[in-house]
C-alpha cells in the first residue's frame, strides 16, 4: 500500500489502485500508519518544479472524492500536510524523465572503522565499543573507564596543568564521554573533541569540536564552558544544546534546548556575544562573519542522536555527504544537474538499503553498487 500512497500523492494512481487504498484504509489503524508513512518518509522536495499550492491540494482531493463510495478524510486536517503534498509533485518530473532507472542490485557492505583515543604523548588507542577498558594517562595513572559506547573520566584535584585527550568518532558510529566535571558529550559520527583529562579548579572549562556534537554542560558558576569551533566560541555555564560544524555545512549551527548560550568570533569584544534563548538556533556564516538567530524545533536538530536523518533545505550533494558519514559507504553522484537540486527529507533510524530502497522504489534513481561504493548515474 505504500506504492499506492505514493502514488496517490504523485497523482500517477490508477482508479483500480484507489479501490484498493480505499479498502485499507476502511481499518482506523491504517489511517494512522498513512498518516505517518506520508509525515515521515515522504518529506522529500527536489525542488525541480515551483508547483502552485491550491493547484496541488485540488488535485489530490479530487483523486480521493473522485470515487462513489467516499471514505472518512484521510488526515484530520489537510491543511496541515498541504506544503508536504506539493513538495512530492516536485518528484513527479524526475520520475518521468527516467533519471533514476533501476539497476541490478547488490549487496553494499559499509566501512567498519574504529573509534580512536589520543593521549597527550601521542599515543593512538583503539576503542571498543562491545569492551570495556581503563583509560590511562601517559605516565600509566588511571584517569577514567570506557564501558561499551562511553567514556567517564575521573575527577582529579592535584592536577596543575592542563592534559589533552583527543576522541575521534568515524563515519558511522556514534560515542558518549563523560568529562572530568561530569558534562556529558553525545558526538555524531565523523567527529572529534579535544578535550582535558581533567579541568583544573580555577578558569574556564574550554574544548575543541570539529564536526557535531550535543552538550549537556554540568553547571559551575565560576568556570564556564566554551566549546571552540573553528573561529567561533560558544560560552555557557550549565545548559543544552547542539553544536554542528561539518565541513561541507556553510554555517557553524548552534541550537539551544536548555539554558543560556553566548555566541562570539574569537576577536570580538564581550559586548558583541550574540545570547541564544532556548528554541533558538544561531547560525555562524563564516564567509560574512555574521551570526543569525531564528527560532526552530530543536527536536529536529537533536534526533541524529536516535539514529535519525532529518535534512532541510539542503542539495542532494550535501545530503550524500551525510549519507556517507551516517553510514560510513562512498557515494559517487555523475549527475550533476541533481546534485544541485534541492531536498528536504526524513528517515527514521533505518539501514541505507531502506533509503535506497525508497528512491529506487518511487522515483527509479539509476544506481549501482560496488563494495562499499554508490554510484549514482
Amino acid at each position: 500500500m505504500k506504492k499506492n500512497i505514493t502514488k496517490l500523492l504523485l497523482g500517477t494512481i490508477t482508479e483500480n489502485e484507489i479501490v484498493e487504498l480505499r479498502i485499507w484504509l476502511q481499518d482506523p489503524k491504517n489511517q494512522a500508519i498513512l498518516e505517518s508513512y506520508v509525515r515521515d518518509y515522504h518529506d522529500l522536495n527536489l525542488a525541480t518544479i515551483k508547483n502552485n499550492l491550491d493547484e496541488a491540494y485540488n488535485k489530490v482531493s479530487h483523486q480521493i472524492d473522485s470515487n462513489d463510495k467516499p471514505v472518512k478524510k484521510l488526515f484530520p486536517n489537510w491543511t496541515r500536510y498541504a506544503a508536504a503534498v506539493v513538495l512530492l509533485f516536485g518528484l513527479a518530473f524526475f520520475y518521468q524523465q527516467g533519471f533514476f532507472a533501476t539497476s541490478d542490485q547488490e549487496v553494499l557492505v559499509p566501512k567498519d572503522d574504529s573509534i580512536t583515543l589520543e593521549l597527550d604523548n601521542g599515543t593512538i588507542q583503539t576503542i571498543d565499543v562491545n569492551g570495556a577498558i581503563e583509560v590511562r594517562d601517559s605516565e600509566g595513572n588511571i584517569v577514567g573507564s570506557q564501558q561499551q559506547n562511553q567514556i567517564s573520566y575521573s575527577k582529579v584535584h592535584d592536577k596543575e596543568v592542563l592534559v589533552f585527550n583527543t576522541l575521534t568518532i568515524p563515519n558511522g558510529k556514534k560515542f558518549r564521554i563523560e568529562l572530568s566535571d561530569g558534562t556529558l558529550v553525545h558526538l555524531n559520527a565523523g567527529s572529534s573533541l579535544r578535550y582535558p583529562v581533567n579541568f583544573l579548579s580555577d578558569g574556564p572549562r574550554q574544548v575543541f569540536l570539529s564536526g557535531e556534537a550535543y552538550f549537556d554542560v554540568a553547571k559551575s558558576e565560576s568556570n564556564p564552558f566554551i566549546v571552540n569551533i573553528d573561529e567561533l566560541d560558544v560560552k555557557v555555564l550549565g545548559t543544552q544544546f547542539n553544536v554542528s560544524a561539518y565541513g561541507e555545512d556553510e554555517f557553524i549551527d548552534v541550537v539551544l534546548v536548555e539554558g543560556t548560550v553566548g555566541l562570539r568570533k574569537k576577536d570580538q569584544l564581550q559586548a558583541d556575544v550574540v545570547k541564544l534563548s532556548p528554541g533558538q538556533k544561531g547560525s555562524y556564516k563564516q564567509v560574512s562573519e555574521s551570526i543569525i538567530v531564528n527560532e526552530v524545533d530543536t527536536s529536529l536538530y537533536i534526533s541524529w542522536m536516535q539514529g535519525h536523518l532529518v535534512f532541510r533545505d539542503l542539495t542532494f550533494n550535501n545530503i550524500l555527504k551525510k549519507l556517507e558519514r551516517h553510514y560510513n559507504i562512498e557515494i559517487v553522484n555523475a549527475n550533476v544537474e541533481l546534485g544541485q537540486e534541492v531536498f528536504n527529507a526524513r528517515f527514521d533510524d533505518v539501514a541505507i538499503e531502506e533509503v535506497l530502497g525508497y528512491f529506487n522504489d518511487i522515483h527509479s534513481i539509476d544506481f549501482k553498487i560496488d563494495g562499499n561504493r554508490v554510484i549514482i548515474k
